[in-house]
């Protein structure tokens, strides 16, 4: 079940809790399994500011997907502890690796995966931390970094995926989520709504629920319930981006080339 929804409300949400509570479903989670921080060069959001808003806009679960690292996520994870805000925001580690075949997302990761790896190989790899692997925005074609099409395919052909993103708010043009979403019909692969978040107004954007969930092993079985919720973001978003690599391009040349 999907439908199309401002941002994570917390009054939306309610009515989603009142839903499963009337269906004797479990307790929910409230979902983004792809958010990027200032660890990633493309996002300024910092710890303190995206945790601010994830807590006003009612998200529970978050898995923080920077860039080719998790340290961004760890840094996110203990703000979260030092705030005394962990039994309300659960952070999960996560990363958006750039294979040799294009950007794939590891989530429940331990520590992070090297880039360059093909994507058969970066997907064994996250599931040797026992972590699931999501595909990004697999048909975007503004992106060159979206995973190539045969790699794609093989991945899914050998059941190495445990997620699609079938709605991520920065795709401009909804052909090509639709299309995700009949990638994921056609292999039986679960689909997730995804904001894809940079900066501060894209926070809870999209976001999944389902029932709540504490593990990697949690999630597999819960993704079965997920029901999706999820609004585009504006094409002027993307400026936000090269706003973050420019800025960071020209502090780095004040400090003498030093990062």
């Amino acid at each position: 079940m999907t439908a199309v929804v401002p941002r994570a409300t917390a009054a939306g949400q309610e009515v989603v809790a009142r839903s499963a509570v009337s269906s004797g479903r479990r307790a929910l989670a409230f979902a983004d399994f792809h958010v990027h921080t200032r660890f990633s060069r493309d996002s300024l959001m910092s710890e303190d500011r995206f945790i601010r808003l994830a807590l006003e806009r009612g998200l529970t679960h978050v898995a923080i997907t920077n860039h080719n690292n998790v340290e961004g996520a760890v840094a996110v994870r203990d703000r979260v502890a030092a705030q005394g805000a962990d039994d309300r925001l659960h952070i999960i580690l996560g990363e958006e690796v750039s294979s040799a075949d294009g950007e794939m997302v590891g989530i429940f990761l331990t520590e992070t995966i090297p880039s360059g790896l093909s994507a058969d190989e970066t997907a064994d790899a996250i599931h040797a931390q026992g972590g699931l692997v999501s595909i990004p925005h697999p048909y975007d074609p503004f992106r060159r970094s979206h995973i190539r099409e045969a790699p794609l395919l093989a991945l899914a052909e050998a059941g190495k995926i445990d997620a699609v993103e079938v709605f991520n708010s920065r795709v401009t043009f909804s052909r090509h989520n639709e299309a995700a979403a009949a990638l994921a019909t056609r292999f039986g692969i679960p689909g997730i709504a995804c904001s894809d978040a940079h900066s501060g107004v894209e926070v809870a954007m999209s976001f999944n629920a389902l029932p709540a969930f504490d593990s990697a092993d949690e999630l597999r079985a819960a993704l079965g319930e997920n029901e999706w919720h999820g609004s585009r973001s504006t094409m002027l978003i993307h400026l936000t981006t090269r706003w973050a690599v420019w800025s960071k391009a020209a502090r780095r040349l004040l400090r003498g080339g030093k990062s």
